[in-house]
């Protein structure tokens, strides 16, 4: 299996020093994106500069400032 990998092309090994820093885990992927929003939560009044928060779609939450009346991540 190692090697059949070892041929993809633009698949390289990861030397063994540079393993050793690696912090396991799983990738998660960026699910903000970006752009403004206009339904979201703030704490405050919702005045422009204000942080607020939209929901990410797995049960966490991207956060931005008001601008405009909306939330721009």
């Amino acid at each position: 299996m190692k090697k059949s990998l070892l041929k993809i092309e633009g698949v390289s090994a990861i030397e063994k020093s540079s393993q050793k820093h690696i912090n396991g885990g799983m990738l998660i992927p960026d699910l903000c994106g970006g752009g403004c929003f206009s339904l979201y939560f703030c704490r405050t009044d919702c005045s422009d500069g204000d942080q607020c928060a939209v929901p990410d779609g797995t049960g966490g939450a991207c956060f931005g400032t008001i601008q405009g009346g909306q939330c721009c991540i």
